[in-house]
């Protein structure tokens, strides 16, 4: 994962419990983007146009024809989802470590549970 979407992840303590506190998004990070679901734009196009502009990828030299070029790519995943979702390609990033947190925490508060209902009886 990287370090810039690790500092979006925090741990918060509060007096009835605990918790971490991620973006709703990250499990896209994993699974890919899959198809559009509604109609709503939310933008993917200013993303989409930023990060070819970035690495560099338009074929075209015009500003117009470089907006179309990111308007068809945004189009192709809004159809059909991103190439990871495609290929059904899955990234462990956290799935497996917050199965195994919450595998001991049951662990530890079950031994607690029992100790303590074993002593009340």
């Amino acid at each position: 994962m990287s370090p810039s979407i690790m500092r979006m992840i925090t741990a918060e303590i509060r007096a009835d419990g605990g918790g971490v506190i991620a973006p709703y998004w990250l499990g896209v990070l994993e699974r890919g983007r899959g198809k559009r679901k509604s109609n709503k734009d939310h933008g993917l196009v200013n993303i989409i146009y930023a990060w070819m502009n970035k690495r560099n990828m338009f074929k075209s030299h015009t500003d117009k024809c470089k907006w179309n070029e990111a308007k068809g790519m945004t189009w192709y995943i809004n159809k059909y989802g991103n190439q990871q979702f495609r290929n059904h390609v899955f990234i462990d990033i956290y799935t497996t470590a917050r199965e195994k947190t919450i595998a001991d925490i049951q662990a530890e508060y079950s031994l607690a549970i029992h100790k303590i209902t074993k002593d009340i009886l």
